[in-house]
């Protein structure tokens, strides 16, 4: 077994936890989306809503292609 296989079914055994770390990061989506309303460009706390806003967004991102692609794994094999 190739070490990539080896990290792939540690990655994958976590399937029902990243159900989890989605629901968290999407309400967090939601709130951020709330503070946005109260944020604009000129003040202190904009970079900070940004980089919030590009670390929830990258998270959504890896952890539904992850479980995307341990579904798809599960289902084939």
């Amino acid at each position: 077994m190739s070490k990539q296989s080896t990290l792939l079914d540690l990655v994958c055994a976590h399937r029902p936890q990243m159900k989890v770390a989605l629901g968290v990061l999407i309400a967090c989506a939601f709130l951020l989306a709330l503070s946005a309303v109260f944020v604009s460009p000129g003040d202190d706390t904009w970079p900070i809503l940004v980089i919030d806003g590009v670390l929830v967004g990258g998270g959504i991102v890896f952890f539904s292609v992850t479980y995307w692609y341990c579904t798809k794994r599960a289902m084939d094999g």
